[in-house]
């Protein structure tokens, strides 16, 4: 026997993975040049805009001077070779030069200007690489690895440093294929985390795999934890709860408590001393928990909820101990 309490019931999925940040960047070299500067670590937080790295400029403006020297020379050829385009122009137009003078003139100043173009093309990446020479954060972070030190020359698109964004965490965590159908997007997952041993924290499910892990049997759920006080770190475990098919103040009885006959549905409920016949309707069911919602008991009535298949309505019942 059992008295009848609403209580609030759900389905649960339990969910697994470790925790990362959202948000992350790494940081390579633009250019190739020795570390000039290099002030953050680990562990140290940077605001948007902070210095990463710097590098040392004095290769860079060498290359940078070059190759403006170089169109500047360029200019100088190209001026000289319009003067004979125009010298050769006006002979062919009196009739003193042939037209393959004029002709071989004009390829020359084609040529010459194709060659600045280029030219122009290097002068353009050597400023760049100069004003690439200092690395800066682009968000608000913690540095989470650093991978070179000060004073060495490093080749372009060597990884230097990742910066993270710990404001907000994801959980990478694997479902069972039985029970993917039951996750959806926004639903909230009750969080316990290695290191918080009575702490509960919510996330909330944000996307789903389209295909299940290869050989796993497993589609990766992905949860994300707001984590405003930044208690949380990479890397740590968690283990969580997702909360399906959650009602609130519902009546809810064991399957076993349910009964048939021609007339539908009922459960047997204890009323002056007799068990009567109580007609239910039934609604969701919570098979995790063998439970089923039922409409037409109250709170407080007493049913029998053990699998007692010979008790009938109008059967006398004592009660004891309740």
């Amino acid at each position: 026997m059992s008295t009848i309490k609403r209580r609030d019931i759900a389905n649960e999925v339990r969910v697994a993975g470790s925790l990362m940040p959202i948000r992350r960047a790494s940081f390579t070299a633009p250019v190739a040049a020795p570390v000039l500067e290099l002030p953050v670590k680990i562990g140290d937080a940077v605001k948007a805009g902070a210095l990463l790295a710097r590098f040392d400029t004095a290769a860079l403006k060498s290359t940078l001077i070059t190759r403006e020297a170089a169109v500047d020379a360029m200019n100088a050829r190209l001026d000289l070779a319009q003067s004979v385009l125009a010298r050769n122009t006006n002979l062919r137009e009196r009739g003193v030069a042939s037209e393959a003078t004029r002709l071989e003139a004009k390829s020359q100043v084609e040529n010459l200007r194709a060659q600045l173009r280029s030219l122009r093309a290097e002068v353009a990446d050597a400023a760049r690489a100069l004003s690439d020479a200092e690395v800066r954060a682009t968000f608000d972070g913690v540095v989470s690895s650093r991978f070179v030190e000060e004073g060495q020359t490093l080749a372009v698109n060597t990884e230097l440093l990742t910066v993270v964004d710990l404001s907000r965490m994801e959980v990478d965590a694997g479902v069972p294929t039985s029970r993917i159908s039951r996750v959806q997007p926004e639903q909230i997952v009750e969080l316990s985390v290695e290191g918080f041993p009575g702490r509960k924290f919510t996330g909330k499910v944000v996307r789903i795999a389209p295909t299940a892990v290869a050989g796993s049997r497993a589609v990766r759920v992905f949860v994300t934890i707001s984590n405003d006080d930044r208690l949380l770190k990479g890397g740590m475990f968690t283990t969580g709860i997702v909360k399906i098919d959650d009602r609130k103040a519902v009546i809810a009885l064991p399957t076993v408590a349910i009964r048939h006959d021609q007339a539908g549905p009922f459960a047997l409920k204890v009323e002056g001393g007799l068990l009567k016949r109580q007609a239910v309707e039934l609604g969701q069911a919570w098979t995790d928990r063998d439970l089923v919602e039922v409409s037409g008991l109250l709170d407080g009535e007493t049913v029998v909820t053990a699998l007692l298949p010979n008790l009938s309505p109008d059967t006398s019942v004592t009660i004891g101990g309740m």
